[in-house]
Parts: structure tokens; C-alpha cells; sequence
């Protein structure tokens, strides 16, 4: 494999780590404590990376909850309380992804985070699976100007590499990461075995990944 891109660009949750299982299980935590109902893990997979204050809301609204606006930051609070506790019980890497990582890496091609979730729990679970070192920039809500689909978030990444616009390619599974693409001027990938609701082929980006492994012969024909 040879260094096709300057840099490769990657969102984190439902692109590179199934996330679902825990992030839903510290929902349900929080739902029991609150006297409500827990969610189906099927029916709100596809919303784990919608980011926690966004999930909480469209549970406890479809609950029927009225929770007033000064309750939501220590709702949200108790929520990533649960999470840090469980979040490396059945959060897994997608198949393949470190050794393809490492295998993009290795051609000098620089590699780079972009999530809207915080560099704490971003950060911890790429040590954990230990993929951090590989990673030039990690760039989440918390440390960004400005998160996606603002085209600012794949910029700021993309100063952080060197890298320039038509030299990068970014790769998702969300609307919000074509759109984030599309507005900083650069190619994108949307994986298939994500988090969308909507099929990947639908949301217009530049290819479709339905294999991890397939991620290098990918870079090399998008060119």
C-alpha cells in the first residue's frame, strides 16, 4: 500500500468502535434511577452517537418526562457518570479496524479523529484498544472551535496534520460527517455498518464502505 492521501480523516462512533452497547446500558442505568422505562437496544442503537444531552432528550420526550432546562445539565451529567463507569465493558473495535489503521499509518498517511463526543471518553478509548499513538489530532466537542457538521471541526484537523484539502479524505456513517466533508471542500467515505437510520448509499458521499478491510483498496481507487 502506498501513501495515496495526506491525511485520513475518521469519525469515531459507529465508523471505528460499536459504541451502542454501552452507551445505551448507561442510559438504562439512568432511566431506572429516574423511575422511567428502559429503551430497546435495537430501537435507539442508531442514536448512540447523537451525543448524550441529544439521546436523553429524545428518550424522556418520547417518555412524556417534562424536565425543565435547569434539570437537563445534571441529567446529563448522571448520564456520563454511568457511561465512564461501563464504557469499555461491550464497546468493541470494529472488525479489522487496528490492523488497518496500521496499516494506512505505516504509508505516512497521517490519521485524525473528529467526534462530537469529548476527548475524555474519545481518548480513553483509544488507549484502551490502543490505537491512540497513531492518531496525529483528536479533535472532539470539547476541544474544536466549532463541532461537525461546521466545516471548522475537519479544518482545525487538517492544520493539526498538515494536510491539505484535496489531499484528505474523511470517513463516517452519519449525514452529519458527509456534511461535514461537503463544507470543508474534501472527498468522503460513509460506512455501511454504522449508526445511520438512513442507508448509507443515501447520503451522498463519494463511496460506500461495507468492510473495514476494504478501507485501503478504497483510498486507493477514490483518487
Amino acid at each position: 500500500m502506498h501513501k495515496q492521501w495526506d491525511a485520513v480523516l475518521f469519525d469515531f462512533d459507529g465508523t471505528l468502535v460499536d459504541s451502542a452497547p454501552d452507551i445505551i446500558a448507561a442510559l438504562n442505568r439512568l432511566l431506572g434511577e429516574l423511575g422511567h422505562a428502559h429503551v430497546g437496544y435495537e430501537s435507539y442503537r442508531t442514536r448512540a452517537g447523537d451525543g448524550a444531552r441529544n439521546l436523553l432528550e429524545q428518550v424522556l420526550n418520547a417518555q412524556g418526562a417534562d424536565i425543565a432546562e435547569a434539570e437537563w445539565p445534571a441529567l446529563v451529567e448522571r448520564l456520563l457518570a454511568h457511561y465512564y463507569e461501563i464504557m469499555t465493558e461491550g464497546t468493541r473495535p470494529y472488525p479489522d479496524v487496528p490492523d488497518i489503521l496500521a496499516e494506512i499509518h505505516r504509508t505516512g498517511m497521517a490519521l485524525a479523529i473528529c467526534t462530537n463526543r469529548t476527548v475524555r471518553t474519545t481518548e480513553h478509548l483509544l488507549a484502551h484498544f490502543g490505537l491512540l499513538e497513531m492518531f496525529g489530532a483528536v479533535l472532539c466537542s470539547d476541544n474544536v472551535s466549532a463541532k461537525k457538521p461546521d466545516a471548522r471541526h475537519l479544518q482545525e484537523a487538517m492544520q493539526r496534520l498538515g494536510a491539505r484539502p484535496e489531499r484528505t479524505v474523511m470517513i463516517g456513517d452519519t449525514a452529519t460527517d458527509v456534511a461535514a466533508a461537503r463544507n470543508a471542500g474534501i472527498k468522503v467515505v460513509a460506512v455501511s455498518y454504522g449508526y445511520s437510520e438512513r442507508p448509507a448509499a443515501d447520503l451522498g458521499a463519494d463511496a460506500v464502505l461495507a468492510d473495514f478491510s476494504e478501507l485501503p483498496g478504497l483510498l486507493a481507487r477514490l483518487n
